[in-house]
């Protein structure tokens, strides 16, 4: 576990110390932000509509959850497709680029700390996000009453979905020495997961369709979005998640062949 925390630190130092980290997380507050503000001048506006025409019997549809916290998660999702890729891309592919990849192979660590404690700096950057993501919610308090176990629902959804794409965006890093095809192939990968599930509406009814629904990532965070947390959703990104993971492992294993 040391390794694995030394590991770590000296890939949160690599990302703190160039641009990287901070124009994620600033591009991240501001277009996720901008989604939120704007979803949340849409149900005023619609509020003081209501109250201008005394239309009173409608109010019980504009719930906060439902029509501001729901949307802006899933606007955050798209955002995490794009931007956590651009933190995952040097993990592996710079360290060949610059030949310190061989030193780490022959060091006394195993393939798995070697992971485990490229991995963990990602989730920690990951964590800020969600922590990020999370801010915007709370300002709700000020206009109404959101549904706390509902937006933590989401939350917990947004970040499981989160350390899957960390994981892809590794095994991505893993398979090239360069960081800008790592960041491509893994923003690719993740849109196609994404899009599967509306592959799976325009299939036939019967398995390939209930194999597209399964393995689409979207799919399995709209659950969380409503506030539910199922256990076949948070199965699906954890072993997702290892498997991924283990992918990364086979890959470095076999680099130190070559």
């Amino acid at each position: 576990m040391r390794h694995i925390g030394l590991i770590a630190m000296r890939e949160l130092r690599g990302l703190f110390s160039t641009p990287v980290a901070y124009v994620v997380l600033a591009a991240y507050t501001v277009v996720a932000g901008y989604f939120f503000f704007v979803g949340l001048g849409i149900f005023l506006q619609q509020l003081q509509q209501i109250q201008a025409f005394q239309l009173h019997h409608l109010l019980a549809q504009f719930n906060l959850n439902e029509r501001v916290i729901a949307p802006s998660f899933g606007s955050f999702s798209i955002v995490l497709l794009l931007l956590v890729p651009l933190v995952t891309m040097r993990s592996f592919a710079e360290e060949r680029a610059n030949g310190t990849f061989e030193l780490l192979l022959t060091s006394p660590l195993t393939t798995w700390e070697i992971v485990l404690g490229k991995y963990l700096a990602v989730v920690v950057v990951v964590l800020l996000l969600i922590a990020i993501s999370a801010l915007f919610p709370l300002l709700l308090l000020w206009y109404g009453d959101p549904e706390l176990l509902q937006t933590l629902a989401g939350l917990i959804g947004l970040l499981t979905y989160g350390l899957m794409l960390g994981a892809l965006g590794c095994f991505a890093s893993s398979l090239t020495r360069s960081s800008a095809i790592a960041a491509v192939v893994a923003i690719l990968g993740g849109l196609i997961l994404y899009l599967l599930g509306a592959a799976a509406q325009l299939a036939p009814e019967g398995v390939g369709q209930a194999a597209l629904r399964y393995v689409s990532i979207g799919d399995h965070f709209e659950a969380a979005l409503s506030g539910r947390l199922r256990t076949q959703d948070l199965a699906y990104y954890g072993l997702s998640t290892a498997f991924l993971l283990a992918l990364v492992r086979v890959r470095i294993e076999a680099l130190r062949w070559l």
